[in-house]
């Protein structure tokens, strides 16, 4: 497993996410779990459910440059669709995402495995 921090520029938005790299980390991503921790980062995801998820998410959606195209607070039990130009998905606590906005390109700095 890898964790990265995730930037906006230079601000720090969210440190020590956890980078989903294999089809069973994202799947699986914040299912069954009791809190979201940090978030996750799901690399080539553009589609998302909720189901078995105990909570409410910010979940943004980047293009393959990073740039925020769309963003929801979503809520258990629901899908959510990304745009089609959608081709990464950035979950996080909800409120967590709260300065992010769309057109803001962020960045995945500090790849570390734990």
């Amino acid at each position: 497993m890898f964790l990265v921090d995730v930037y906006d520029g230079q601000k720090l938005v969210r440190k020590s996410v956890k980078y989903c790299q294999d089809l069973g980390s994202k799947v699986i991503g914040l299912m069954f779990v009791s809190s979201p921790g940090n978030g996750v980062f799901l690399p080539d995801v553009k589609d998302i459910h909720m189901n078995f998820v105990r909570f409410n998410l910010d979940v943004i959606w980047l293009d393959a440059n990073n740039t925020v195209v769309k963003k929801v607070t979503a809520k258990p039990w629901k899908l959510y669709y990304g745009p089609p130009n959608a081709r990464h998905v950035l979950e996080l606590p909800e409120r967590a995402g709260s300065k992010i906005k769309l057109r803001d390109k962020l960045y995945l700095k500090n790849k570390r495995k734990v």
